[in-house]
């Protein structure tokens, strides 16, 4: 799951330095028309957090979670360049920041603590697209969670409901995910 990470962060920062390289800059098409912004503060923003995120790996190897959610929330609170601008790729790093210190909490039983980390993501993945599909998906394994717990707990109707609306986000992260995967077959052709 990690190497599949930096890989995105990777091709994200690959993308941006061929973007400034060839002095583009491309219109936004959401309802803001911002213009989206590469420029040497987007890279160094993709660079910052391409390290933050191998830094949260080498403290999550050495078994110290807590070191690796202190590395992201760096990440996550680090002012991002051109404030008020929305750049697809920042989005992008902060969405799966988000999912992965999601991910971390739900290691050490923090399911309201993940739970607040996808809503902070799914703030910078409105769109469907893969980061608004992990997201969901994270969402639905922090419900499963819920369900378990609730089980464990003796409560079976707490458990029968959580487990039902993480189906219902883990449908709807798949159907999310068919889109994506559907647009790029389209676009392929």
């Amino acid at each position: 799951m990690r190497r599949a990470l930096v890989m995105v962060m990777a091709l994200a920062l690959a993308t941006a330095l061929g973007l400034a390289a060839c002095g583009k800059t491309e219109q936004n098409t959401s309802p803001d028309p911002s213009p989206q912004i590469v420029d040497n503060s987007v890279m160094a923003y993709l660079s910052m957090a391409r390290a933050r995120h191998h830094e949260a790996n080498v403290q999550e190897s050495q078994g110290d979670i807590a070191g690796a959610l202190g590395a992201l929330a760096q990440l996550a609170q680090a002012p991002t360049p051109h404030p008020g601008t929305t750049i697809p790729e920042v989005d992008e790093v902060l969405a799966d920041t988000y999912a992965r210190m999601a991910e971390l909490e739900l290691t050490r039983d923090g399911l309201d603590a993940a739970a607040r980390d996808v809503n902070d993501g799914l703030l910078h993945a409105k769109d469907a697209t893969f980061f608004r599909g992990h997201l969901l998906e994270v969402q639905g394994i922090i419900e499963e969670a819920r369900g378990n717990r609730a089980a464990d707990a003796g409560r079976p109707d707490e458990a029968t409901q959580a487990r039902k609306h993480a189906v219902e986000l883990l449908r709807e992260a798949i159907a999310i995910q068919e889109k994506v995967v559907q647009q790029k077959t389209e676009g392929d052709r």
